[in-house]
Formats: C-alpha cells, structure tokens, sequence
C-alpha cells in the first residue's frame, strides 16, 4: 500500500486521502495499533499500523478494514474474506504481501505489507510536472517486475498442481507501489478472480 503523503490512489481503486491521515490514533484492532489512516474508499479504510511484540520488537504494516454498514453485509464480508484467501496464496518479491485476515469488535480487517514509496501514477505524475521524462531502462525495469508479480499469479497452482487462473481485473499504474528500497509491488488483489471462483471479489 501507498504511505501517506500520496494525495490521490486512482479512480479503479477510489482511494481518497483526508486530513485523518495526519491524526495519530491509539485505536487497537485485534494485535494491531492504528498509527495513522491512509485512505478511505467506497468499500474500506487503510490505515498505516503496528503490530508489537517481546523484547521491544515492531513491525509496520498497513490495515485495511471494511467499512463499518458493510461489515454487516454477510455477501461482502464473504467477498472480503475471498480476496483474503486468494492474496494471501500468492509470496513473490514484487506482489505485496497479505500476512492477516482478522475480526475485532465486528470488523473485518486485512493486516498486508506496507510498501514505502510511491505508486507508479505518483512517479509518472512527479517525473511530468518536472517535465522529467522516465528513463525508458527505469520504465523497462518497472514494467517487467510487476509483469513477473501478474504471470506468478496467473500461473499459481492450488494444492492438485491444477492452475487457478488468477487474474487481478485492476492493474493500473495506482496498484503498482515502489519502495524506497528500489522493489515493484503488485497492489489490491480486491477483484482479483480466480478461475473456478463463482464469486467476484469487486
């Protein structure tokens, strides 16, 4: 997910920063501490957070949690729960990574890895109003990593060796997150769908 500071995921995801995401909150969900809000779009909010252990230890991540009136939506929250089971199949270096689906006080959260960059939109966007054009290697490299996150994907096989089909249905420059540290990552698997899947994730 985008850290803070991203003023505008695109309209395929419909994430909207507000000015909740400079409040620091002290809410708990589950084994997590709500550090900040991210996001807030038509179906959850995304919050950056923490989860804490022994001997000082800490992890960053990010929280995505449905919205309160669809929480109590059975047929949502097993829409939600679908894009939990499918995401967190998948570990490739350039897919983020789904490390909890949860439920606390009635919310229905997702615990996935924070990526600490900017989308690939952001880029774009930061590279035109510099009237800076992106190296054509840089935009081959980008290209081709997050290419490598969707065929891992496509070609995932269930527990019979038998191919799942999984196509993402939302790859948009918005959904492809680069770190600091020089990683592509394949965002937002919420209407990915699998093959044999009757049920779409959207």
């Amino acid at each position: 997910m985008a850290p803070p500071g991203e003023p505008r995921r695109g309209e395929g995801t419909a994430w909207i920063l507000t000015e909740e995401s400079r409040r620091v909150t002290q809410q708990q969900v589950g084994k997590y501490q709500l550090i900040r809000k991210l996001a807030t779009g038509g179906m959850a909010e995304v919050f950056l957070a923490k989860a804490a252990g022994p001997m000082g230890f800490e992890k960053t991540l990010v929280l995505k949690r449905i919205l309160p009136h669809l929480a109590e939506e059975p047929a949502f929250v097993q829409m939600f729960l679908a894009e939990a089971k499918l995401a967190a199949r998948l570990t490739h270096p350039h897919i983020a990574q789904i490390f909890d689906f949860g439920e606390s006080e009635g919310s229905y959260f997702l615990a996935m890895e924070y990526v600490d960059g900017p989308s690939l939109r952001t880029l774009i966007k930061r590279a035109a109003g510099q009237k800076l054009p992106l190296p054509s290697a840089v935009c081959a490299r980008l290209v081709s990593h997050a290419c490598e996150g969707l065929a891992f994907a496509h070609d995932f096989a269930d527990e019979t060796g038998e191919p799942m089909g999984l196509i993402h249905r939302d790859i948009s420059p918005d959904n492809i997150l680069l770190s600091r540290q020089g990683s592509v990552k394949v965002v937002d698997f919420g209407i990915a769908k699998a093959a044999d899947q009757a049920t779409e994730t959207r």
